[in-house]
């Protein structure tokens, strides 16, 4: 079941089922908050989030509004409506974000489950449900190798169902998702997984996943394997389109397993993600057909301390490699027009955060990378000009309501 279709008549029904009793509500089942978060980021060389190479972009923020409505005990909705301008990536228009129903069929001490559908945020390792809330997030920049806004919308969110559900176990408890439905394709997608703006369009795509996390001691320890599979159905462009640019009519197909695992003491907590991301470019041919599969691996470790309510620092090393094969980018570079430090990032990033109260979050942080593997194309429009070795400089302020 293709759920493209499904959301056409779905979302407008969740949205028309969940407005209509909210304008009645109550203060305990109904609740409206928001965040507004604007960024600010400078680089040395390459251009991040806008034309920040030498002077500061500006070109970043996120502006959110969401509300739930809890019909009865068993059954509640959300809605969030969200503007996230970004550069070259992300233009500001509002989109939304999600819109679901949630029915729990139980709820005991014992065990929960239940299943949600509509427009839903997907369950991707540990942060990738709420990337888009600066207060639940450790830093301003999420680990790109993993979490890669260049295809964010495709990470992000997906309309189709999920079954969770959280179960006691031995030592702690053990939380499930299974994932089906239709993934976000767009002009990005393109991008990032074909490294141009293609003649044709991603369509009709479908994708599968499954999460585990399985919890020791409230949370202490975090232990986790997410896999998944994506299908992204191309149609080429209309006769007469560009030979350069266009491929054949076929699947682009994703295959992800990602492992992950946190500690966590009153102040500390050490947080890695290791994934594996196949790529398989076979049915698309184009100017793939010289490389069609390709194994993307990235892993990230992190370190951050809470000095206290207010104050937390930040150390990760956060790295990728387009393809596995070619750790160096060298044979890849003689393949395609591009330099062999556009095949790989390693970066490594300092941050500090401020929180004066629960409404405000200021956040600071830097990053040295060397390689451009993340390095969007659409703020940086000439590969040949990528430098190897590049710093970001970033400030953030966020506030909610």
């Amino acid at each position: 079941m293709n759920f493209k279709y499904f959301a056409t008549l779905l979302l407008p029904g969740v949205i028309g089922l969940f407005v209509s009793p909210c304008l009645h509500a109550d203060e305990e089942s109904f609740s409206l908050s928001g965040f507004l978060t604007q960024g600010v980021f400078y680089t040395d060389n390459n251009n991040v989030y806008g034309e920040s190479d030498d002077s500061p972009s500006f070109d970043f923020h996120e502006i959110g509004l969401n509300t739930a409505y809890r019909f009865t005990p068993a059954l509640r909705g959300a809605v969030q409506v969200m503007s996230r301008q970004a550069g070259q990536v992300d233009n500001g228009e509002p989109q939304l974000d999600y819109a679901l129903l949630d029915y729990r069929f139980s709820d005991s001490t014992g065990a929960s489950y239940g299943v949600r559908a509509g427009r839903l945020k997907v369950p991707f390792g540990f942060y990738n449900e709420t990337r888009d809330v600066a207060f639940t997030r450790p830093s301003i920049m999420l680990p790109q190798s993993l979490y890669f806004d260049q295809a964010r919308n495709l990470e992000l969110s997906i309309d189709g169902a999920i079954l969770y559900g959280s179960v006691e176990v031995p030592g702690g408890w053990l939380d499930l998702d299974l994932l089906y439905g239709s993934p976000k394709t767009d002009t990005n997608v393109e991008y990032a997984y074909l490294a141009m703006d293609a003649a044709g369009t991603f369509e009709d795509s479908e994708g599968y996943m499954a999460r585990m996390i399985y919890n020791v001691d409230s949370g202490r320890i975090r232990i986790g394997t997410t896999v998944a599979e994506y299908r992204l159905s191309y149609k080429p462009g209309a006769p007469g389109a560009p030979v350069w640019n266009e491929f054949n009519e076929g699947d682009l197909k994703l295959n992800v397993a990602m492992l992950s695992a946190q500690y966590n003491t009153a102040n500390w907590s050490l947080t890695g993600e290791y994934m594996v991301h196949d790529i398989d470019w076979t049915e698309l041919g184009g100017i793939y057909s010289v490389r069609p599969k390709t194994p993307l691996t990235s892993y990230y470790l992190q370190v951050q301390y809470r000095l206290n309510y207010n104050w937390d620092l930040l150390l990760r090393y956060d790295d990728l490699v387009l393809d596995g094969n070619d750790p160096l980018g060298k044979r890849n570079s003689l393949l395609f027009p591009k330099q062999a430090h556009s095949f790989y990032a390693q970066d490594v990033t300092l941050g500090v955060g401020w929180q004066p109260n629960p409404d405000w979050l200021f956040r600071a942080e830097i990053h040295n990378i060397k390689g451009t593997g993340w390095a969007a194309e659409q703020d940086n429009t000439d590969p040949a000009s990528l430098t190897k070795y590049w710093n970001i400089f970033a400030l953030q302020a966020t506030y909610r309501f």
